[in-house]
């Protein structure tokens, strides 16, 4: 009877074990996201943004630079949506109101940087896309300015979402550059 026993204890440690393998070789990929974000400005978002995203766990660095570009672009898209909905249902001041109308300019610019700088990486063409991810941290940055002069409000939640956009675009260049030296 013993000797039964012993072999299902085994069997199930066995068993148990092989449950675990997957959960600790993800772990190890993801040692890949660490370090590549240790070389990035904003390295906690860099992080959270790329473990969230599930292809990251097996992404060479090329692939975490696109996987970069597309979290940014997919933030924009929704800061986008989030500066029409406001302009579309909320009575603003006159100043406030101008400046999500020229944000809401900044983001149409930057989406379509963005979808150039992914055009760009997919065709291994680094220059172009340093210069789009840039394009597009320039308008986060003219949006930004506009903001800061106002006091804060309605504005600040917009504030508060271009500033985490225009840090992804920030770690999505930190990563193309780290890939471009490559």
């Amino acid at each position: 009877m013993k000797p039964i026993a012993n072999n299902a204890a085994l069997l199930l440690s066995f068993f148990l074990c092989l449950s675990f393998l997957p959960l600790l070789n993800a772990a190890g990929n993801n040692s890949l996201v660490a370090e590549t974000c240790q070389k990035a400005k904003y390295k906690d978002l860099c992080i959270s943004s790329l473990e969230a995203e599930y292809a990251s766990q097996d992404a060479d660095l090329a692939a975490l630079a696109l996987i970069a570009v597309e979290v940014a672009s997919k933030n924009g898209s929704d800061t986008s949506v989030y500066i029409k909905k406001t302009l579309d249902g909320t009575n603003l001041e006159p100043t406030v109101e101008q400046n999500f109308e020229d944000c809401s300019e900044n983001y149409v610019s930057a989406m379509e940087q963005l979808d150039d700088s992914l055009e760009a990486l997919v065709s291994k063409n680094y220059e172009d896309v340093k210069t789009w991810l840039e394009a597009a941290i320039t308008d986060a940055t003219t949006c930004e300015t506009q903001l800061i002069k106002q006091s804060p409000g309605e504005e600040m939640e917009l504030f508060n979402k271009n500033n985490v956009f225009r840090q992804l675009c920030s770690n999505a260049l930190d990563i193309v550059n780290l890939l471009a030296t490559n």
